[in-house]
Parts: structure tokens; sequence; C-alpha cells
């Protein structure tokens, strides 16, 4: 059973999408019941797949019972089986805690929202398992398209804000494609373990004078790090996470960034090997220099909000710097940062947009309107002070422990420049959410609270504001997340020695 555990933690979502799909025209009611179901089922294998492979050693899986270089095979090492559970696991969550919310955002398109949301899943934890670079490539559009669809049904300029997200991440998912043609037509294979052996066998010293390889790596390079948003190629990701509805924020928010993250790290290690992505000073140079512009270029527009869904976009972007300028620092301990970084954003984010969905619903989410936060949703922005501790690099939260690993790899390779962009970004989060909590704390509320408010329901011309705090359907899963991070902080050491020190080559300093 455990030889099929890799296949198990996607095939639920793509049946439980068929069964979603199909049950709109027989039984609707039982939709969101089988979409539980599905991710509940991906999450228990992810779940056994983690603790199998951190136990017993790495798993491979041939798609069809056809080996590489013909069949697809997917590949669980320690990074890619935990990340599974994480994306399986937030994916769970965030739809546990958003039943009342897709059942009024989507009033009349719930099913096709659901069978979306599995599809995004499915692509997400598809390129997360993949062995296979081309099938990579067919599970970030399936992931991609899904997002697109799901993000566009929210309101105001969200149709629009997607639209331009599909042009850029057509464009950036094109690039990766070209990329991977490239080095077809020089290695003959696609599966991402003969490509190491080959690119390694034909550049043995590196990237430095063999042309093909090296324009290859760049395009591929371009194509990740416009699906990851980093600045300067970022402009996607604001509007579309900013107006559509809360429930695909908060699954496209702590997913997509992160996984492109995961697929850099992945190309770096198991495609072309550490040595030869290191091995050209002016790629590491600039990719150093992207990512401490999008630190500070996030840090800074994040101040300039004045609603917090639109102001944890921005931190986002800056987050994405984070990841992007870890791989590039050319030590043990930037690498480190970066993948202990997915884990840890992934959670952070995760925490901060289920809470800000609760705040939305309630207040607006505008700055002006939250007076009161902490009197009337004391478990809401109790999450919400954990979230934003952690996004600040508060011990024992797990963003101090990625921004120390970071920090020190900035000191070590010498890049002053991107160290002192992490300690900038730090203080910059420490006053957005700060001027958060005070408004929380010391404000005066909008409007007064009658009935209607209580239920929910906002008197005309007064601000819509509940006055008791959220349903524990919609709080345990915030719970949840929140806890998340002071767990992952004090597992800091665990994580390290189990999953980046396992996939990592020995002898790296």
């Amino acid at each position: 059973m455990t030889s099929q555990l890799p296949i198990l933690a996607v095939a639920p979502l793509l049946f439980g999408a068929f069964a979603v799909t199909a049950g709109r025209f027989f039984y609707r009611r039982a939709n969101y019941a089988v979409a539980a179901l599905a991710l509940a089922a991906s999450f228990s294998a992810s779940v056994l797949l983690a603790v199998s492979v951190l136990t017993q050693g790495a798993q491979v899986y041939f798609v069809g019972g056809w080996p590489p270089p013909i069949g697809i095979s997917y590949v669980a090492d320690p990074l890619s089986a935990l990340m599974l559970a994480f994306v399986s696991g937030a994916a769970l969550t965030t739809f546990l805690a958003s039943k009342t919310e897709i059942e009024t955002s989507y009033p009349l398109k719930n099913s096709a929202f659901y069978a979306l949301f599995l599809l995004a899943v499915a692509g997400h934890m598809g390129i997360v398992i993949t062995g296979d670079a081309f099938n990579l490539y067919v599970l970030v559009e399936v992931a991609a398209l899904s997002g697109y669809a799901i993000l566009a049904q929210g309101k105001d300029r969200a149709m629009l804000s997607s639209l331009n997200y599909l042009f850029v991440g057509s464009l950036g998912a094109s690039l990766y494609l070209l990329g991977m043609g490239y080095l077809y037509i020089m290695t003959g294979s696609l599966n991402m373990a003969d490509l190491s052996a080959i690119i390694a066998a034909q550049a043995p010293g590196g990237l430095v004078g063999v042309t093909a390889l090296g324009a290859a790596f760049a395009v591929i390079l371009a194509g990740l790090f416009i699906k990851m948003g980093l600045f300067p190629f970022h402009s996607w990701l604001p509007a579309a996470y900013s107006f559509c509805a809360a429930p695909a924020a908060a699954l496209v928010a702590p997913l997509t960034t992160k996984v492109m993250a995961y697929v850099l790290v992945r190309m770096c290690l198991s495609v072309f090997t550490l040595k030869a992505a290191w091995s050209v000073p002016a790629i590491n140079s600039l990719v150093v220099f992207l990512a401490t512009a999008a630190i500070l270029y996030g840090s800074f527009c994040a101040l300039a909000q004045k609603s917090l869904r639109r102001m944890l976009c921005f931190i986002l972007l800056a987050e994405v710097g984070y990841m992007a300028g870890g791989v590039f620092l050319g030590n043990r301990a930037g690498l480190t940062g970066t993948i202990y970084h997915i884990f840890a954003d992934l959670l952070m984010t995760l925490c901060l947009f289920l809470a800000a969905s609760n705040v939305e619903r309630a207040t607006g989410g505008r700055f002006a309107d939250l007076g009161g936060l902490f009197r009337r949703m004391p478990v809401t922005a109790a999450a919400l002070v954990m979230g934003g501790l952690s996004m600040i690099g508060v011990p024992p939260f797990c963003g101090f422990f990625s921004k120390w690993y970071l920090l020190s790899g900035a000191m070590a390779a010498g890049s002053y420049g991107f160290a002192g962009a992490l300690v900038i970004s730090s203080l910059v989060n420490a006053v957005l959410f700060f001027r958060l909590f005070e408004i929380g704390f010391f404000g005066r509320p909008g409007a007064a609270c009658g009935p209607d408010e209580a239920a929910g329901q906002a008197r005309p011309g007064a601000v819509p504001l509940f006055c008791d705090e959220m349903p524990a359907a919609r709080l345990a899963p915030l719970c949840v997340a929140a806890a998340s991070l002071v767990a992952m902080g004090l597992l800091t050491g665990d994580f390290v020695r189990l999953v980046a020190d396992a996939v990592l080559p020995p002898g790296l300093g």
C-alpha cells in the first residue's frame, strides 16, 4: 500500500473534481461533502507518505507502470513529501474555514468552485511530486488555469485582474517550456534525474562556456520568476489577490508563490545541480539584486495601503524576494533558509489570509473600520497577532528562524544589501502590524451594534460589523493555522535535519 501513496496523494482530488462536476446535475447538496472528503483523503495520503519517506527513504512511483524516460515518474524525497503534506493540509484548512464564504461568494456556482478548487490543489501537488520536466509544465498549467477561473469570480476589477494574470502567467509558462525545449534538444530526455546526469556530464565545470545550457537555464529562471511574482515581474499579483473572493485568495496566495519557489529550488538541486546553477556569478548577482529590490519594494508599498488584504499582498511580494534571493546566495545557510521559508511562509500566509477573510466579512477590511476588533473578534484578532509576529520575525514563531538562516547566508556570502533589506523588511513589518494592532485594540468601532449586526446583517447606512466572534467552524481551522506557526518554530532543528540536510549535497559550504 505504501508504494501507491505518491499517486494516492493526487488521485482523490482528480476523482473528486469529476464527482463534484457530475454531482451538480444530481444532488448538489452533497458536493461540499464530496470535495471535503477528497481533500481529506489527499491530506491523509500525503501525511502517510511523508512519514514513510522520512523514516524509510525516498520513493519513486511510475505512473501507469511505465518507467522513464518513456513514462512519468513521481518522486517523493523528504522535501517533496513534506511539501505535499503542507500543501494538502493548507488546502483542507482553507476549504473547511470557507464553507459559508463560498456559499455567499458563489451562490449559483459553488459546485464549479469546488471542482476548480480541487483541480487547483491537484495541480500544485502534482508540481511538487513530479519527476518529469514536461509533466511539470502541464501541471503548472492545470494549477494556473484553475486559479485564473476562481480568482476571476470576485468583485470590482476581479475579471480584469485575472485576465492580466492569465496573460503574464502564460508568458511565464511559455518561457519555462521554451527552456525545457532547449534542454530536450541537447539531452533527449525530460526526466529530471536523467537531465541532471546528462547536464553534469556535458558541463562538468558548470554553465560557463556551454552557451545552450546557460541560455536554457536563464530562460527557465525568467519563466519561474514571472510565475513567482518576483520584482519586476510582479504586477499581476497584488490586483489578482486583492479583488478576488476571500476563499480564492486564501487558497492561491499561500500555495502558488511557494510552490513556484519550490520549483526554483528543485531546478537548482535536481536538474542543473547547485554547481552548475551557481557557476555564473552574473546570474547570482542579478537574482540577489532583484530579490533585494523585491523585498524593499513590497515592504514600502505595503506601508501605503489602506486595507488589510491589499497590505498582505504587498508583503507577499517581499516574501518572494526572500525565497528567490536565498537560493542564489551560493551557500548552505541561504539555501536552507529558502527551503525553510517556503514552508514557514506558506503557514504564515495561510494564517493571515484566513484571519483577513474573517475581518473582511465583519468589517470590510479597511483600516479605518477595524476599531474595536480585539474586543469584538478576540480569536480572529489573536490569530492575526500571531501571524503578524511571525511575519515580523519574533521568536519562537517560524518566521524568526527562516530569517535567521537567510541573514546568516547573506552575511556569509557578503551580500550586505540583501541582509540590510531583510532587516528593513522586518522593521517595516513591525510598523505595519503594530499600527494594525493599535487600531484594533484602541480604536473605536465605526457603528453601534444592533440585533441585525449580531446576525451578520448591517443596518442601512451603518458600518457592517459583527458583535460576536465568527462561528466555531471558521475559527477552528484558523486556530490550527495559528498554532502551526509556533509548532513549526519549535521544530526547526528537526526540520533542518530531516528535510534540508537530507536534500542538500554533503560538503556544501
